[in-house]
């Protein structure tokens, strides 16, 4: 009995935890654009972090333990880093293995930029939005989709630089939009001798360029996913983890797939525990060694020259993600 009344106090405090951790995030429609109703801070808040990790001047959330690891969190868009880094306290508490493990805790802002959608008003976001909700048939930004994973790429390669932390001890993630930058820098046209990450998550996320994946064969067996959605998300539709569980699937990727009955939200208990099961389990194991990469679609033949508008999408973010310096040099 006591027992039972332990665990439902413990679950109570966690529940609350989330929900401190969890963007006030709402869209409000008026005049075909929307507001976002929550803080538009460019920084990292400083949360309060266990007395394992400390938070430094540049955003990082260090552990001061024995393996090095690393999680990187995108929020969504209009939101700041600031609810997320709470995650820093949450996931130990719900798998303390977590604390054991030297992770370092990575919540960068994202740009102010003009988004369609809110009347080309400028907000926090990764990339330009031109259709709300985001259905399956949603127009792609690939120019800033394609700087927003340059971004995180810096990132990696600063924790490498800096801390030690090898790509393959990396976690990408993200929630809504952020998740769908997570998914394009672990998988999408990476260039030939990255290292695959040793996850991604995608929480109420999308696939972006879906008619143009083209997969590392290294990334698709090295780097599995949680993809977790809300059945009555309204804002990206619930069709959208289906179809992009299927198709990544289908292009080899580990998927393991969760929903919730909620909506466009992260304080569900249960979904935060996943991510923390998730994170527990690749953290833990040994990352294995990249391979050779293939196309995800085999009639992807990198064609030069694009016959319409959406191949010309395709080659622009093709171009941008691995510079287009190197891709005339590999030309050449």
């Amino acid at each position: 009995m006591m027992g039972n009344m332990n665990r439902q106090v413990k679950m109570c405090l966690l529940s609350v935890l989330i929900i401190l951790a969890s963007p006030v995030f709402h869209f409000q429609p008026c005049n075909e654009t929307f507001i976002a109703a929550f803080s538009t801070s460019t920084t990292t808040t400083t949360a309060r972090t266990p007395s394992s990790t400390s938070k430094s001047s540049d955003g990082f959330h260090r552990s001061r333990n024995n393996t090095k690891a690393a999680v990187i969190f995108l929020h969504g868009l209009g939101d700041t880093p600031d609810g997320w880094s709470k995650l820093t306290e949450v996931l130990p508490s719900i798998r303390p293995n977590l604390a054991n493990i030297d992770i370092t805790y990575v919540f960068p802002p994202a740009p102010y930029i003009g988004v369609s959608v809110n009347g080309g008003e400028k907000m926090p976001g990764w990339f330009d939005v031109f259709d709300w909700p985001i259905g399956l048939d949603a127009k792609d930004d690939p120019k800033g989709l394609a700087q927003s994973v340059r971004s995180v790429e810096k990132i990696v390669k600063q924790l490498e630089e800096e801390e030690g932390i090898h790509p393959s001890r990396v976690v990408i993630g993200g929630f809504s939009q952020g998740g769908a930058v997570a998914l394009m820098a672990a998988y999408n046209r990476r260039k030939k001798d990255a290292i695959p990450f040793a996850g991604c998550i995608c929480l109420s996320g999308w696939l972006p360029m879906k008619q143009y994946l083209d997969i590392d064969e290294g990334a698709a067996e090295s780097t599995p996913l949680l993809w977790a959605h809300g059945q009555h998300d309204k804002k990206i539709v619930f069709e959208q983890q289906t179809y992009g569980v299927n198709k990544l699937e289908n292009a080899g990727v580990d998927v393991t797939a969760c929903t919730y009955p909620v909506g466009h939200e992260t304080a569900d208990f249960e979904e935060i525990a996943d991510m923390a099961d998730f994170l527990e389990s690749v953290l833990a194991m040994k990352a294995a060694k990249p391979k050779k990469p293939r196309s995800a679609d085999p009639d992807f033949h990198g064609k030069e020259e694009a016959e319409n508008e959406d191949e010309t999408n395709a080659l622009l973010y093709y171009l941008c993600a691995i510079g287009i310096e190197e891709s005339l040099k590999a030309a050449s």
